[in-house]
């Protein structure tokens, strides 16, 4: 019986790093000279070529990667694979700007630099970016069908 991965360690598998490594790159694409492959089977630590050679095809056959125009690019199904984890990132960084925000105005405000309106400005501009990110966190939701979410209802209900 095959041990299960868990998705920790998907996350953390070679071929992931691979996409991603594409994905991070600017504009999610790397040039496609010769030797890259290899600097890219080397930077990432894979055990053989021929690893790196199967996740390569893995990843251009699955449409997550593709070479066009001298580029290897991310595609758009590649970039999906982390949309979770860029949405956390974006949401950790709104974390630390509204916090720098609340002691900017905090300051300004105690020192009569600002009007109190400024406030109000900051309050709504909170709630559309927290609304943005709801959207955005129930569009990478796992969709269930009916039949599915009656089963956990009555799961819920014991």
């Amino acid at each position: 019986m095959a041990k299960s991965r868990g998705i920790s360690a998907d996350i953390q598998s070679p071929r992931t790093k691979l996409l991603y490594l594409i994905y991070s790159a600017s504009n999610s694409r790397i040039k496609a000279d010769p030797g890259v492959k290899s600097s890219l089977c080397s930077a990432l630590g894979y055990k053989s070529d021929g690893h790196f050679h199967y996740d390569w095809n893995y990843l251009m056959n699955a449409g997550m990667i593709e070479e066009k125009q001298g580029y290897y690019l991310a595609t758009e199904s590649g970039k999906k694979e982390f949309t979770l984890q860029s949405t956390a990132s974006r949401s950790n960084l709104t974390m630390v700007v509204i916090g720098v925000a609340m002691i900017f105005f905090t300051l300004t405000l105690k020192l009569g630099l600002l009007p109190i309106e400024s406030v109000l400005f900051f309050g709504v501009a909170l709630i559309l970016i927290g609304t943005l990110f709801f959207i955005i966190s129930r569009r990478n939701k796992p969709a269930l069908s009916s039949n599915a979410k009656a089963l956990l209802k009555e799961l819920n209900r014991r």
